[in-house]
């Protein structure tokens, strides 16, 4: 699964100083200006209080050479827009969001994982899908499919600005 690059705001910091900061923690790519997207409470689901705001934000890379933080991501890299949009159309791609969907719901009413679902990401030939993102419950799902089908990023600065290139970070 991959997804976008997450952290958590400073004291003191502000939300676009928190963007540059965890990007460069992370993977060590520099960032330059940064835009608004929308936001989101969090947890989501039917008995989840939500405690925190999700912002989310595209952040235009000044360097592009990646350097993972091991104890922060697993892997980073950057994707282009159609190995995005491919994965977004993948033919097992409902199967799989229904899938993280009943993951999530187990988790929110506290069941305890029975057993592995990998499988759930099999697509018929017995290949795992290619890439997988998160659904539709969570911000990264909108940033990831504005990005990839090239929605303008909102914001007046923005609005005179082509989308940023690619990039999400593997869970």
């Amino acid at each position: 699964m991959w997804s976008c690059l997450a952290g958590f705001i400073e004291p003191g910091e502000s939300l676009e100083e928190a963007v540059r900061r965890e990007a460069y923690e992370e993977t060590g790519i520099e960032v330059g200006e940064v835009v608004y997207h929308s936001s989101q409470p969090w947890p989501v689901g039917p008995n989840s209080l939500p405690c925190q705001l999700m912002v989310g934000f595209f952040a235009y890379a000044k360097s592009h050479e990646i350097n993972v933080d091991k104890e922060e991501l697993e892997d980073a890299r950057w994707h282009s827009r159609e190995d995005v949009r491919k994965a977004l159309r993948f033919a097992e791609y409902k199967k799989a969001q229904r899938l993280a969907a009943a993951k999530v719901d187990q988790m929110i009413k506290g069941v305890k994982k029975r057993r592995s679902s990998s499988a759930g990401y099999l697509a018929k030939s017995g290949e795992f899908a290619p890439m997988f993102v998160p659904g539709p419950f969570a911000i990264i799902h909108h940033l990831i499919s504005a990005w990839a089908n090239q929605d303008p990023p909102t914001g007046a600065k923005a609005q005179m600005k082509k989308p940023p290139s690619g990039f999400v970070s593997k869970l």
